[in-house]
């Protein structure tokens, strides 16, 4: 264990692992893939510009499985690693969330959906100034792009199919970017601080900008927030974890049932239109409800925690 004092050096600490494992682990994906795949290294960046080929969509999500893992996983076990002598106990891992706590987690979850439509269609309909046009050009352009790659992504024919993305869009960013954002950026950034608020708005900032989809960003944004809130309240860091793979889930199975037209049409609409504006009232107002039970649920069971 070595010693670093001041938030802000281990924040600098944190950067640099993330920085280092990332990009080492996105060489190693690359080269594994020309090892399994028979992908050269020069022709990586060729693959999405065509997504109807299974195999370029097969090394994507290969590559992406080491970019997370190098990104989040492995930086955060790393750092708890060499900064604490209980890292377990730091990250607030060790206290099992009970199944009536996940019960209530997934009707926030529920309830808070159509406010998230509503809030995502806000953002899909922002426009800069005129004398910032060309950088809106360069964000709808990159935003496209982003879209067309997850579509694809999402193009799941098979059970095997969402098996892997509940692993590779499910599982491991829900454990590796809660153990980054909420176990390590949102506790260092609130310690000494009497106002937790800070670190649940600035790591859910820097969750939300870090998916670099500039449309996609205040949805994000609060349920970075929602991650932060349910951490504090409930102590425990499985609780984030499970509402972040709840959410990335739920996207899954739709897609896989429904269908991706449906999805957009439907889903993703319910409270963001003049027909579903009520859902987004009703489900506010029972979203609140449900964070008000949720604390005082709480508060017998959190005595007994440091």
């Amino acid at each position: 264990m070595i010693y670093i004092e001041g938030k802000f050096p281990k924040l600098l600490v944190l950067f640099v692992l993330c920085l280092v494992i990332g990009g080492l682990f996105s060489l190693i994906g690359i080269f594994l893939a020309e090892l399994f795949f028979g992908i050269p290294f020069s022709e990586v960046t060729l693959l999405v510009s065509d997504l109807n080929n299974d195999l370029n969509i097969k090394v994507l999500k290969f590559i992406q499985f080491f970019n997370t893992f190098g990104l989040f996983w492995l930086p955060a076990i790393v750092f708890v690693g060499l900064l604490y002598k209980n890292p377990i106990g730091f990250l607030r891992l060790k206290q099992v969330a009970r199944p009536q706590l996940l019960l209530l987690v997934l009707a926030l979850f529920f309830s808070f959906l159509p406010l998230l439509n509503l809030v995502a269609m806000l953002n899909a309909d922002m426009q800069l100034p005129e004398w910032l046009g060309g950088i809106e050009d360069w964000m709808r352009q990159s935003e496209d792009r982003a879209a067309e790659v997850t579509k694809a992504f999402l193009r799941m024919d098979q059970i095997s199919d969402l098996l892997t993305n509940i692993v590779l869009i499910g599982i491991l960013p829900a454990v590796g970017e809660e153990l980054i954002f909420r176990g390590i950026i949102q506790q260092l950034i609130n310690k000494g601080q009497k106002n937790a608020h800070i670190g649940i708005w600035v790591s859910a900032v820097l969750f939300s900008a870090l998916h670099f989809q500039f449309y996609g960003f205040l949805p994000r944004l609060f349920l970075g927030a929602l991650f932060g809130y349910l951490f504090v309240w409930t102590r425990n860091l499985w609780v984030p974890i499970f509402a972040h793979f709840l959410n990335n889930t739920f996207a899954l199975l739709a897609v896989y049932y429904l269908g991706m037209d449906t999805v957009e049409k439907q889903v993703d609409q319910l409270g963001a239109t003049r027909e579903t504006y009520l859902f987004a009232i009703f489900g506010g107002l029972l979203f609140i409800g449900l964070i008000v039970y949720l604390k005082k649920y709480l508060k017998p069971h959190l005595r007994e925690l440091p």
